[in-house]
């Protein structure tokens, strides 16, 4: 009787679980305004910088469509060593965000539509891409034998669409990434995170969310990706690299592969309270990850 009790109890709690939704439309109001604390260690090369900052929110017009968010950077920090170069292309590229105030678009549930202000943005991230190339290029000068500068900085630009700077902005490391989601448990989706495509599985408790995602690349998916990278940023070695790809493929030296998770927990505005992601990545032989911690402090 006890087993049969405490079966249907499991049964029933799994079957509570497994039905839950939320569908995450946060409070907004003109002049709300919301601070939280990053804190992100991202390891490479067997280094790991330490990066932190807060992140302000602040709803400034209610509009016909939703309303308008002012999203700022503040007291960014780095531990990163002038003496590593890894250390120094993330920090440069983080410190993008600290002299950058991003105008926003958000309809009524909080989704972000568009940037006003992308123009603006864009310029900053195109200098703030060039001081990283001059970087690379000053540190490493054998580089420019294969890649020359112009080539690199076009492999940038091509990127800095609006499309992949809101992709950016609503990615799994900000307070944003849940706005506008119907979210059921179960429910898988696929997304691009920047470089690959992640299949993503989503589970539902309440106020708290989980979110697993592993990329699945097939091997003409790798094999296209890495032609597609090399016409773009060194199109002289295209036809070199095209006529071995399937050779070096064969010995399995080169993947990628890349995994992503992330805790939320929101608050009863349905506002982030909390959250925590971390990524690694595999990538012919060297590994990388990033651990982040957001907390709401206001």
């Amino acid at each position: 009787m006890k087993k049969v009790l405490s079966l249907s109890i499991g049964l029933l709690m799994a079957v509570s679980v497994f039905g839950q939704s939320i569908k995450v439309s946060p409070v907004l109001k003109k002049g709300m305004s919301k601070t939280y604390t990053n804190a992100t260690a991202i390891t490479t090369m067997d280094q790991t910088v330490n990066l932190n900052s807060e992140c302000i929110l602040t709803i400034t017009k209610e509009t016909p469509q939703g309303y308008e968010m002012l999203m700022e950077t503040a007291n960014f920090s780095s531990d990163a060593k002038d003496d590593n170069l890894a250390s120094r292309l993330l920090t440069i590229g983080m410190e993008i965000m600290k002299d950058t105030k991003i105008n926003v678009n958000l309809d009524k549930e909080g989704k972000l539509l568009d940037v006003i202000n992308y123009e603006e943005v864009k310029t900053k991230c195109l200098a703030t891409g060039e001081r990283m190339v001059d970087e690379l290029m000053n540190a490493a000068p054998e580089i420019s034998q294969v890649l020359t500068k112009e080539a690199l900085m076009e492999q940038v630009s091509a990127t800095l669409t609006q499309e992949n700077l809101i992709k950016s902005l609503t990615g799994n490391t900000n307070p944003l990434a849940l706005f506008g989601r119907s979210i059921a448990n179960g429910m898988q989706d696929k997304y691009n995170n920047g470089m690959v495509d992640l299949k993503r599985t989503w589970l539902v408790n309440g106020k708290k969310i989980f979110a697993s995602a592993k990329s699945e690349m097939s091997k003409e998916e790798l094999k296209a990706y890495l032609l597609n990278q090399i016409e773009k940023i060194a199109p002289q070695q295209a036809k070199m690299v095209k006529d071995n790809i399937d050779m070096v493929l064969s010995t399995g030296l080169i993947k990628i592969d890349v995994t992503e998770n992330a805790n939320y927990e929101l608050a009863d505005d349905l506002w982030v309270k909390s959250m925590e992601t971390t990524m690694s990545t595999e990538m012919m032989g060297q590994k990388s990850g990033t651990h982040t911690k957001i907390q709401l402090k206001n």
